[in-house]
């Protein structure tokens, strides 16, 4: 696990995007937050207290549609969890929380701690407390390893927050660049994303799966970012193959989400 990291950056001028998904989506998820605003998730046991919340700030259809306006801060974030994935207020790079530190990986890969005034325009985070675990001996690329969990994932109608700490000899990250207004959609600033191909490094995964009916509100599915463990390079996982490693999962319960800035 001693291997030594190599960068290499491209430039990527294609993303797969189902354009349609943005119209009916933007509407079904403002009717789904007015009437929820705290999510109780199928499977939530008695006696769950906010230890057993994910709290989200922005709609990642919003976002979507091309909305990177401020809705929180780091410093807020940081009170509602310390483990997390999301973006920042004007698409400024890629966010990763980790231990109750917040990074900001720009689109030049460089790893930053923002002040804990910067904005944030999405994002989710929860206090961390695994459940379960698994171990990885075997080399796995992302799509095995996703598929692995999603079987042990003991319903499929919860949210489930992720920690993969390990050594990857292959994993490719990315990172995307400032917007200014007026904002693009996001399959634009996709289009323009920065991409850095990582090999032999040690870190963690920070994530999150979120069901099929949480489509819109958030993006149905794995989403999860990467950090070196020298804290020199990371971003949005794009793919990687592991080698050895442990993953923690968290059941999440409750669900609480702000749409602008308190």
């Amino acid at each position: 696990m001693d291997g030594t990291e190599k960068k290499e950056v491209s430039s990527v001028s294609e993303e797969r995007y189902d354009a349609m998904r943005l119209i009916p989506t933007l509407f079904q998820c403002f009717v789904l937050i007015l009437l929820i605003g705290i999510t109780i998730v199928p499977g939530m046991a008695a006696g769950k207290t906010d230890d057993d919340l994910t709290s989200q700030a922005g709609v990642f259809s919003v976002l979507e549609a091309g909305s990177y306006d401020r809705i929180t801060t780091v410093d807020e974030m940081n009170k509602k969890g310390d483990l997390g994935v999301g973006g920042f207020e004007n698409m400024d790079g890629e966010l990763i929380q980790l231990n109750g530190t917040i990074y900001q990986v720009t689109s030049d890969g460089v790893v930053h701690t923002p002040p804990g005034d910067t904005g944030v325009t999405f994002m989710n985070t929860v206090k961390f407390n695994p459940e379960m675990s698994h171990e990885f001996s075997n080399p796995e690329n992302l799509t095995e390893l996703e598929d692995e969990l999603m079987q042990s994932f003991p319903s499929q109608d919860s949210i489930y927050a992720i920690r993969i700490d390990g050594f990857f000899p292959e994993m490719t990250v990315r990172s995307v660049p400032v917007q200014q207004k007026p904002y693009p959609p996001l399959s634009s600033v996709i289009a323009n994303q920065s991409v850095f191909n990582l090999t032999n490094t040690t870190g963690t995964i920070s994530g999150f799966w979120f069901p099929a009916w949480m489509q819109g509100v958030n993006y149905a599915g794995y989403h999860l970012h990467y950090i070196s463990e020298d804290r020199a390079s990371g971003g949005h996982i794009l793919g990687f193959t592991i080698e050895n490693g442990t993953a923690l999962v968290d059941p999440v319960h409750s669900f609480k989400t702000e749409t602008e800035e308190q």
